[in-house]
């Protein structure tokens, strides 16, 4: 935008000031007026609003404010429908308060007809051809700088989503691994539990056919010729035959075997801890 000094004397001088513009313009310039009276500087009072009116060839008119008032000074921007009709405006500037009209300055806006206006007929040559063609060929260009920043946003989500499912991949593979592994835990602890649990139930059965066998005294064989008193000092005579063997406890807990063949493959005497197991049939104790 640019901007025409203007000169106006508040006291009318018989000629009024001439301002050139062109026909369409619109906010392309603008008119800064220094305002005087008798050749002396104008002060605008404060608060006071200045307007600047027209009448055009066309018999229709306008009216703007000021867009800045500074000292003497105030300036206005040319608007389109200062310019729309060709010829000469008519103008004045009008400095007034919420009470009165302090002075008017007048001037003609001379608008200077444009060469084409908006309906003007463009002949058929080669200049809007060619222009047509610049047109094309800076729509294409546009057309295909879009289409490769599409192409290449793709591309970049392809490889995002790419990389997301490797590590989906990877992250599957290791959570499958470590089920198995717990997988492989979790059996061997059953088998685990299923062996000692056969265990429990092999040593119950020995001890309830123990148990059954002391009950009914079938561990005791028939009675034999007087042997040598029994351990610690027990007053009982017992005496074995080929092939049986009997078991006692004495005054003080103790439990003994005796028996006229080898029992070790019957029995386990554990000399560290002072305990006696009986083998079983499969060689558990």
């Amino acid at each position: 935008m640019y901007t025409q000094d203007v000169n106006l004397n508040v006291v009318p001088v018989g000629v009024r000031p001439v301002i050139h513009c062109s026909q369409y313009d619109n906010n392309l310039q603008a008119i800064k007026f220094t305002l005087y009276k008798n050749n002396v500087a104008f002060s605008i009072p404060s608060g006071a609003a200045v307007l600047i009116n027209g009448y055009k060839p066309d018999n229709t008119g306008f009216s703007y404010a000021a867009t800045a008032i500074s000292g003497n000074t105030v300036t206005f921007t040319v608007t389109q429908q200062m310019t729309a009709i060709a010829g000469d405006v008519l103008c004045e500037l009008r400095v007034r308060t919420e009470s009165q009209i302090i002075g008017t300055l007048n001037f003609v806006l001379r608008v200077e007809p444009a060469p084409l206006t908006d309906d003007t007929i463009i002949s058929e040559t080669d200049i809007p051809l060619i222009e047509q063609a610049v047109d094309i060929a800076a729509n294409l260009a546009e057309y295909i700088q879009v289409t490769y920043d599409n192409a290449a946003a793709a591309k970049a989500s392809a490889e995002s989503s790419a990389s997301s499912a490797t590590s989906a991949a990877t992250s599957a593979a290791s959570a499958a691994s470590d089920a198995a592994s717990v997988q492989e835990l979790y059996d061997s602890i059953e088998d685990a539990k299923t062996a000692a649990t056969t265990a429990a139930a092999n040593a119950n059965a020995v001890a309830a056919d123990v148990q059954a066998k002391l009950d009914s005294g079938a561990f005791i064989g028939p009675q034999g010729p007087q042997g040598p008193q029994g351990p610690a000092g027990d007053g009982g005579i017992i005496t074995e035959i080929a092939g049986f063997f009997t078991m006692w406890v004495n005054d003080a807990g103790d439990l003994y075997v005796s028996a006229q063949t080898d029992l070790s493959d019957m029995f386990h005497y554990d000399e560290e801890t002072g305990n006696l197991y009986y083998v079983t049939e499969d060689g558990e104790e």
